[in-house]
């Protein structure tokens, strides 16, 4: 009975730090349309210099086949008050510590995918159709931060599902092995 109120303890604590993190008040991150500069290389860093209103964006990118539907955000110095999502991103944010982010849930498509005749960084909804650019709103000043397409980061709700699944499988075979027989 002690384990499965140290492993309901544990859940609870787990998802109220998943949710911490996901409300983070500062930086603000986000992937928007539009602009027309240089292929997208995979994966490139940037050193923050921020405007006086905290404001940072960088060059903009474009791909010409396949689609990019995840970024990988990793700072070299510790960001304050976790990750936010930049009003008007087509990429949702998910702080994974205090120097990554995950940014998912948006697609970037060549602008030959675009529906009917659209300009270049035409964005619906969460997608984008051709040029792409970072912004980041309140990241420290002076920091680098590098962002690398279509990682394979776990989301934290992710691994809550994976860790609840594991513990009650455990469970059941702790029940199974305490039963009289």
């Amino acid at each position: 009975m002690k384990s499965l109120r140290w492993f309901l303890i544990l859940l609870i604590l787990g998802v109220s730090s998943s949710a911490a993190l996901a409300d983070g008040i500062d930086p603000a991150l986000g992937v928007k349309g539009g602009g027309d500069d240089s292929p997208w290389p995979g994966s490139m860093s940037f050193t923050i210099s921020n405007d006086q209103n905290g404001f940072f964006r960088t060059a903009s990118f474009f791909i010409t086949e396949g689609s990019i539907t995840n970024f990988l955000a990793s700072f070299n110095t510790p960001q304050p008050g976790g990750f936010s999502t930049l009003e008007g991103s087509a990429f949702t944010v998910t702080g994974l510590s205090d120097t990554d982010a995950f940014l998912s849930g948006g697609t970037i498509l060549p602008l030959s995918a675009c529906p009917f005749e659209c300009a270049n960084g035409t964005q619906i909804e969460n997608q984008i159709f051709g040029d792409f650019y970072f912004a980041t709103q309140g990241a420290v000043n002076g920091s680098v931060v590098t962002f690398t397409s279509n990682s394979s980061v776990s989301e934290p709700a992710s691994m809550i599902l994976v860790l609840t699944g594991l513990g009650a499988m455990g469970l059941r075979r702790l029940r199974r092995n305490k039963a009289p027989s």
